[in-house]
């Protein structure tokens, strides 16, 4: 599985807080703008309320599913997730590189950082978002 690594705003919670799902806003080749919504999925609950401006990073999935619109044509999706999510809460304007709110245990062990739910350590380097 590949890491993925992105910013956006909580849109909604939900899966007892177990569960979010994020936006990623973007700009289009055309010039006008575009979103990614993806689930975000935690091993515990995160605590993160809608429209807090974050970075989540974990193992990408993709899920894709077909349904018949109103037209009567098939219509293709993408569902977009992210498991074992890890996110940072934005501090002021800007997303904190140093915040975790969360981390799945024993993926990366190369630097820890107290989270602040917990004051627990998580094994993350949150200024590195290559996936080796």
């Amino acid at each position: 599985m590949a890491i993925v690594n992105i910013k956006g705003t909580v849109t909604r919670t939900f899966y007892k807080g177990l569960g979010a799902e994020v936006t990623e806003k973007f700009k289009k080749r055309d010039g006008g703008e575009g979103e990614t919504r993806w689930a975000c999925w935690f091993d515990t609950e995160h605590g993160l309320a809608e429209g807090a401006a974050v970075r989540v990073s974990g193992l990408h999935g993709d899920q894709v599913d077909n349904f018949v619109g109103l037209d009567g044509n098939t219509v293709h999706v993408v569902k977009r997730s992210i498991n074992q999510s890890r996110v940072e809460v934005a501090t002021g304007d800007a997303v904190s590189d140093s915040q975790p709110v969360s981390a799945p245990s024993g993926t990366d062990t190369r630097s820890t950082v107290a989270t602040p739910q917990t004051g627990a350590q998580s094994n993350w380097d949150s200024n590195d978002d290559l996936p080796f």
